[in-house]
């Protein structure tokens, strides 16, 4: 190794620097097909936008046959980011399912070959017209950011997965193609959101289609066929977008990968008619470049060369062709554009072709801003092409090493400083307290992006024979998980140490005081410090703050604060602020690891806060016996009411001693993610009979639904109240489900969130006496949120309203109404009640 003073070439070399991609995957290099297709994409200068409105909607076969079967640039532009799906895998909810959902999409574009986009829009939950959708959203908001996506993408085709007619239900579905027909136009006109002008420009794109789904008649519709095998790939377009589509996985959308013929067609909605393919009458080829006619022959040298075996035999004709598209005389944002990201692609297919591994890697997963880190820059030449490497040594000038020899690694080690006020690592959308319908993001140029770049990076210039190529090196933490194996994850930038309190919802069913724990986390160095939990006014705590001592990264201490709710109903928040020793400005943040094996690793860092609630919540009983579904937080909801819950197995189900519990309770979706709970019903319903409560959350629609979940006839229908604010009937008001041991009235309807209910029964027995009358607006009365049925000397409930939302989001409402169902004792309300 050698350490160098001066080093004009990397100067030379700076503008190349700047535009680099990261090597997203360092773990990743592309076999000889791939190569081989990769030359073929650098002759083609075209591009498509496909557009829906939830992670889960997009077309997997139709973006995998525009990015490996035409090989056009293509991107898909979901409007939300899935927060107000429900969640298969954890308990993640809200924005943190965001996140998860936002990292399934790009897993699924790095299988199908796509880029990822987003607007600012909020899931929030099913709408049952645009018109809501786009009146929550922001209309002009959520329009702007459509435009701002297409001047940035610069699309020659767009296709969207709905119509805007409303015939693909969801509002959000119909919303999104309303929107994509209006940016369409609007991104042309230079008046229309003229503060993205001066960045992006204005475009039009050539036509927009409709992706229709089996039309009766196709005359005068486009057909693709997405079932072509391509030999390359040795994979059909359907066989990738089932792959790619199972990176769904807290969705529950595994699928199948399909071969054989699958015609879609394609419904022109704006733009030049086109007859028998999206592309026509659009030159894709190096024509489009003022110049460009000089690139052809040099890509067919290259393709003469190429040889499987000996990949790295067409480097000498892509670094010719470098040199030629260098010489380009383009003009206009968009010829400028295009260029830049032909080399950029062309000089990840030279990397590619020469066999040549680089990774940064840091021996730690994060750091502390004012810091460093030493980080191991690994360079492996596995071609026999001769190979220097050079990057930038901590106190200027460069580290250059000698001729990288066949298959043995260069590895410097670099320090590497983290600025002093380098932002802490979390979703940038994350960053700001969200608007009534959008995510809030201060910095513009992040507003269509589906993460920020990794926050460290290292300048690396490879001089591939004879060629200086730059690139920019994310560093990673590397380790190997013993089942898993080897994993990667992006190096992280955390806070000294984080505060989590015990639980998220603090219920105070009475006016006593109750001891609250916070565990205290040290980042990724030893840290000691205060922290001092904030309260709303009227409460009361002791002690005012507490010291912490933690003596290495990764310590932990629980510090233990003793709450005073007021006499009188009351809501607020307990936020926890971290004052570590040396650290310039307190803050408030907790720790959540995301840690899913089809999703990169990752830490969030959310406000450190939980919500207090004061509230009049009577119980019956002391031991609930929960049967956990999908996506589930009730049962730690239970635990705040004063239950002690215990977790049943299908085991203890099937063969345990039940008569030991005061209730059970079926959790969220239990019946569509825990195949044998239908077997065992009827054991249950002997408990029920013997006098036992059992209560039975919402469940979808699903083939493998037992006949009825009840031990009466009920059928299950897709019937939902979806505005929160709706309002609702208590039928009877003395049902002891409406009056014991909590008296349920209209108030404890308010602030709910999201949702009223979903999947309500829509037929019943006559056992069964439904509890209340929901309204949605526009439609019928609906009676089926909650249904009560006597069986034998218990009783059997089911209830349809989302209480996996209202609970965790701490509503005062939901905790006593659950509370009457979980106590319920043969249909007869308490004497004093």
């Amino acid at each position: 190794m050698t350490r160098l003073r001066h080093l004009p070439a990397l100067l030379l070399v700076s503008s190349i620097l700047a535009a680099a991609p990261a090597v997203v995957r360092p773990e990743r290099m592309d076999d000889a097909a791939t190569i081989r297709l990769g030359l073929e994409r650098l002759g083609v200068l075209g591009s498509a936008l496909y557009v829906a409105a939830h992670p889960d909607d997009e077309n997997t076969a139709m973006i995998s046959w525009l990015a490996s079967g035409r090989l056009v640039r293509t991107g898909y532009l979901a409007v939300t980011r899935g927060d107000g799906g429900q969640n298969l895998i954890g308990n993640e909810k809200g924005e943190l399912l965001g996140v998860i959902r936002t990292l399934e999409l790009l897993e699924a574009r790095r299988i199908d070959g796509g880029e990822q986009f987003f607007t600012r829009a909020i899931d929030f939950g099913y709408s049952k017209t645009p018109e809501e959708t786009l009146r929550i959203w922001g209309k002009e908001r959520i329009l702007g950011d459509f435009v701002r996506v297409i001047r940035m993408f610069r699309p020659d085709v767009i296709v969207t997965r709905f119509p805007p007619d409303g015939s693909g239900g969801h509002g959000h579905h119909t919303a999104s193609a309303i929107l994509a027909e209006e940016a369409f136009r609007l991104a042309a006109d230079p008046g229309a959101y003229p503060e993205q002008v001066g960045r992006y420009g204005t475009w039009q794109a050539r036509r927009i289609f409709w992706n229709s789904w089996r039309p009766a008649e196709t005359t005068g519709l486009v057909a693709v066929d997405l079932g072509e095998f391509n030999p390359m790939l040795g994979r059909s377009y359907t066989e990738l977008a089932g792959e790619s589509r199972s990176m769904h996985k807290s969705q529950g959308f595994g699928a199948a990968e399909r071969r054989g013929s699958l015609l879609n067609y394609l419904e022109l909605r704006g733009g030049a008619p086109a007859a028998d393919d999206p592309f026509e009458g659009i030159d894709l080829s190096w024509r489009r470049v003022r110049g460009g006619e000089t690139i052809p022959p040099i890509l067919e040298r290259a393709r003469a060369a190429f040889h499987a075996e000996d990949p790295s035999a067409i480097v000498p004709h892509l670094i010719e062709m470098r040199h030629a598209i260098q010489a380009l005389p383009a003009h206009g944002r968009w010829e400028i554009e295009t260029v830049e990201r032909k080399l950029q692609e062309l000089d990840e297919l030279i990397r590619q072709a020469a066999g040549i591994w680089i990774e940064a890697v840091a021996p730690v997963p994060a750091g502390v801003p004012g810091t460093s880190v030493a980080t191991r820059l690994t360079v492996v030449n596995r071609s026999r092409l001769p190979l220097l490497a050079w990057t930038a040594a901590p106190q200027g000038g460069a580290i250059r090493s000698e001729p990288i020899a066949y298959n043995q690694p260069w590895a410097p080690t670099i320090e590497i400083a983290i600025p002093e006020g380098a932002p802490f690592t979390h979703p940038f959308w994350l960053r700001q307290a969200h608007d009534d319908g959008a995510w809030r993001i201060v910095d513009s140029s992040l507003i269509g992006l589906a993460v920020e770049p990794e926050p460290l990076r290292l300048p690396l210039v490879l001089e591939i024979d004879g060629e200086p190529v730059g690139f920019e090196i994310p560093v990673t933490y590397r380790w190997t998980d013993p089942v898993l194996g080897e994993r990667y994850r992006t190096f992280e930038i955390h806070p000294p140490a984080t505060a989590n309190v015990e639980s998220g919802v603090l219920l105070f069913p009475e006016a006593e005081e109750k001891v609250v724990r916070v565990l205290i986390k040290a980042g990724p160095q030893a840290v000691r410090g205060i922290v001092r939990p904030v309260i709303p006014e009227g409460w009361g705590v002791r002690p005012a703050s507490i010291g912490f001592e933690l003596g290495e990264a990764g310590a932990e201490q629980v510090v233990a604060f003793t709450l005073t709710p007021p006499e009188e109903a009351a809501e607020g928040d307990l936020s926890i602020l971290i004052d570590p020793e040396g650290w310039s400005t307190p803050y408030f943040l907790s720790r959540l690891p995301l840690d899913y094996p089809h999703i990169p690793v990752q830490t969030l860092l959310p406000h450190a806060t939980a919500s207090l609630i004061r509230a009049d919540v009577r119980r019956r009983g002391e031991r609930i016996g929960y049967v956990m579904g999908a996506g589930d937080e009730v049962p730690e909801a239970l635990r705040q009411m004063g239950y002690e819950v215990a977790l049943l197995t299908d085991e203890e189900i099937g063969s345990g001693d039940l008569g030991s519990y005061d209730a059970i309770v079926i959790g969220v979706r239990a019946y569509n993610t825990r195949k044998r709970l239908g077997a065992l019903q009827r054991r249950l319903f002997d408990w029920v009979e013997r006098g036992g409560t059992l209560v039975t959350q919402y469940s979808t629609l699903d083939r493998d639904l037992p006949e009825t979940i009840g031990p009466y006839p009920l059928k299950i229908s897709r019937d939902r109240v979806t505005v929160e604010e709706s309002p609702v009937e208590i039928l009877s008001p003395r049902h002891p489900v409406a009056s014991a041991p909590n008296r349920i009235t209209e108030a404890d309807f308010e602030r709910w969130v999201q949702e009223r209910g979903l999947y309500f029964p829509n037929e019943w027995s006559s056992e069964y006496e439904p509890v209340l009358a929901m309204f949605e607006p526009g439609e019928d009365e609906k009676r089926g949120s909650i249904l009560v049925a006597r069986h034998g000397r218990g009783v059997f409930i089911h209830t349809s309203i989302a209480f996996f939302r209202q609970l965790p989001a701490g509503v005062p409402g939901a905790y006593r109404l659950f509370a009457n169902l979980v106590s319920a004792r043969n249909g007869e309300p308490d004497a004093d009640d």
